[in-house]
């Protein structure tokens, strides 16, 4: 039975909300459009080329989306169902995936109330659920109700607590250093064009960085057309603070970026990889993008794709060795800003500056933003 025309409005506005309203992501860098899942029927007679000529997209892309589904030579067969990706607000609710109707009803149910923001309190030892709802102006059953809780829940000393906020959200802010810092106000990285995250929970930043991220993710996307999304590590907690087994990452500053498969096969867990099996070009091309932000610190490397980067530099003339030297440990030393760290042949771990406005933000010892 079909189900009735409110209902389907419903889960329309919710797809909508969805794909146009992700954590973190403002209308300004959310270009193209949000796109979401569309399930189309195969037709008798249908070929990819009919279908993306119908549906308004590029056969290359029905391909992609549709691993596994289409045949060797594209044989397709009628009453197959394939995917095409559409702006939200041209999707029919009908034939969305249930899988993004039931992440849409979870996105609905996880967004805050109008007025409101979500702001995270890290819980101290000898602190109750009671003394945290009065230090905070809430009610005790708001709190429990935000989090989940019941009157019989165990909290323990450094545990993340959500709290609703009246009123706009406050700019992030990014107390202490990277290594003994917290993070107040911060903002979820959420999702955008060019990337996807390997852990959402542990996202959260202050806004700059999560500007720079998405745009550098994105301008690599237009630049190498094809190309699979760059996964995304860990930033920080919530509220930031220790996260073992970082020794870093506690005031939304770090971010662990993965690598660009040579093979261009999507990097789904950030698997320790080689250096033959690194797209240079592209891993290059994103983190010469960080780099000329003008607020990079420090980024940690392996040594061997170090080198492996500086020789197809070489070979490309991308990079004089002058600036080889102060970009790289490997031939600059220890005052270079690519530092090799154990480790990180699975990721490269890059970290920003302090915002100018941010008073209480510290920076590691010798870390400055690197002058290109």
């Amino acid at each position: 039975m079909r189900a009735p025309r409110s209902a389907r409005i419903g889960v329309f506005a919710l797809v909508l909300l969805l794909a146009s309203s992700a954590p973190g992501v403002r209308a300004d860098d959310a270009a193209p459009r949000a796109l979401v899942s569309q399930e189309v029927k195969v037709r008798r007679g249908d070929t990819l080329g009919a279908i993306a000529q119908r549906t308004g997209v590029k056969v290359t892309d029905l391909r992609r989306w549709n691993r596994g589904r289409i045949g060797k030579g594209d044989v397709i067969r009628a009453g197959d169902t394939l995917i095409v990706k559409v702006p939200a607000d041209q999707a029919n609710p009908d034939k969305v995936p249930a899988r993004e109707r039931a992440a849409a009803d979870k996105a609905v149910a996880d967004k805050p109330p109008a007025g409101t923001w979500e702001d995270h309190v890290r819980v101290r030892r000898g602190e109750t659920l009671s003394k945290i709802a009065a230090k905070n102006e809430v009610a005790l059953e708001e709190l429990m109700r935000w989090n989940g809780l019941s009157p019989r829940s165990k909290i323990k000393a450094g545990q993340t607590l959500k709290v609703l906020r009246p009123g706009p959200r406050p700019p992030a802010r990014s107390p202490g250093r990277p290594t003994a810092g917290t993070l107040e106000h911060g903002v979820h990285l959420g999702h955008g064009p060019g990337y996807r995250l390997r852990f959402p929970k542990n996202a959260y930043g202050v806004e700059s960085v999560n500007k720079t991220l998405r745009a550098c993710a994105r301008r690599v996307k237009d630049a190498f057309p094809g190309t699979h999304d760059i996964l995304i590590g860990d930033l920080s907690r919530p509220g930031g603070g220790r996260f073992p087994p970082h020794e870093s990452h506690q005031s939304g500053r770090d971010a662990d970026v993965g690598y660009y498969l040579a093979s261009n096969e999507q990097n789904r867990t950030m698997h320790r990889v080689k250096p033959h099996e690194v797209d240079l070009a592209k891993t290059w091309a994103l983190l010469r993008c960080h780099i000329t932000s003008d607020k990079v610190v420090r980024v940690y490397m392996d040594r061997k794709i170090q080198i492996a980067m500086i020789d197809w530099l070489r070979k490309k003339k991308a990079v004089d060795d002058g600036r080889i030297q102060r970009l790289f440990e490997v031939e600059g030393g220890d005052e270079a800003l690519i530092r090799h760290a154990k480790d990180h042949d699975t990721h490269f771990h890059v970290r920003f500056a302090c915002d100018t406005q941010d008073a209480a933000c510290e920076e590691e010892s010798s870390d400055a933003p690197f002058a290109w």
